[in-house]
């Protein structure tokens, strides 16, 4: 097995998951345009942040992740200085640190360059499917003033505050990661002499598939979005297909769109679509499953039925994350 991908759908209520530049009293949604209408969508980098809370989260006794500096360095690279400091070190920060082994660093080392670890964890921002306009809301906030005012003053204070105007909406958000198998716990390492490059392992197999658990084991425990003090909304997979490959490819990603009917988006997953994808996939995938709770899309029996045509049952996200794990156990990883 050299790759994992794992595409989803995660319906949310009203919420705000990813704030844009937004103004002063105004915090808008990020989005962006695509055939004349404006979708949001969550960032790379917000979607990496809530899968590595996740996992550090549920870190087991003796494990270990570091958390980044001011400047946003690594803690693990505290003491590399210089390119050489890091080919000295780099097996004992991989093997101790889950985070920097899976999520990857930079670290400037002045007119040297960088010390730099590409992630095997590739994250996709998470694109909502429905146009904003048709599924939002502006909400309306006022931040009380009562922090230094006295007790008998506090009636006057009372209708006075910051006015703030929040864009809010519910989506459904199709969201990706894709894991390359060989990089977890390794290094790539180049032989200037020959001209040739190889990876090389810090860790054992049984920990690379450690890691590989929790990366899966976090899809299930997804928090630490923003907003949610007052905008709690749940952003797990509730449609998810997982596919474990002998290729690393990142085809899978194409699997989920919407149709559109009289010229409106629906709730209908294009399953003509999801046959080319499963036709191409399937002949580097060892293992496809697929998870489905019900009441997200509206098709949900055509969807079943061309999953049966590649021998595919179709069960819970629960239960699909669940066998994924296991299925771990037993894999043989490069």
């Amino acid at each position: 097995m050299k790759g994992i991908s794992i595409v989803w759908l995660s319906k949310t209520d009203l919420t705000n998951l990813n704030a844009g530049e937004g103004e002063t009293n105004y915090i808008d949604i990020k989005k962006f345009r695509k055939e004349g209408k404006e979708f949001p969508y969550v960032s790379g980098q917000a979607m990496r942040f809530y899968i590595k809370e996740a996992i550090r989260r549920n870190l087991k006794d003796g494990e270990y992740m570091c958390v980044p500096d001011s400047e946003g360095i690594a803690g693990c690279l505290k003491d590399v200085e210089k390119l050489d400091d890091y080919k000295e070190k780099w097996r004992d920060i991989i093997s101790k640190c889950v985070g920097c082994d899976v999520f990857g660093f930079m670290k400037p080392i002045g007119a040297a360059g960088s010390v730099t670890r590409v992630s095997p964890l590739k994250v996709a921002p998470a694109i909502g499917l429905l146009p904003f306009d048709e599924n939002s809301v502006i909400d309306f906030l006022t931040r009380k003033k009562y922090r230094g005012v006295p007790a008998k003053e506090q009636e006057i204070k009372k209708q006075e505050g910051d006015i703030v105007n929040v864009e809010i909406g519910t989506n459904i958000y199709k969201c990706g990661i894709s894991l390359d198998v060989v990089r977890v716990g390794s290094e790539e390492i180049v032989d200037q002499e020959n001209g040739t490059v190889k990876m090389e392992s810090a860790i054992d197999k049984d920990e690379k598939k450690n890691r590989i658990q929790k990366i899966l084991e976090a899809l299930r425990y997804l928090t630490d979005y923003s907003k949610q003090a007052r905008l709690l909304t749940d952003f797990t997979p509730d449609v998810i297909c997982i596919t474990f490959q002998s290729k690393y490819s990142h085809r899978l990603q194409k699997l989920f769109e919407f149709i559109s009917e009289n010229g409106k988006i629906v709730r209908k997953l294009d399953v003509k679509r999801m046959e080319e994808i499963l036709n191409d996939v399937k002949d580097y995938s060892d293992k496809i499953m697929f998870g489905m709770i019900s009441g997200i899309i509206e098709n949900e029996e055509e969807v079943k039925e061309t999953l049966q045509k590649f021998g595919i049952e179709v069960k819970t996200p629960k239960e699909v994350i669940e066998e994924a794990i296991n299925y771990i156990n037993e894999a043989v990883v490069e």
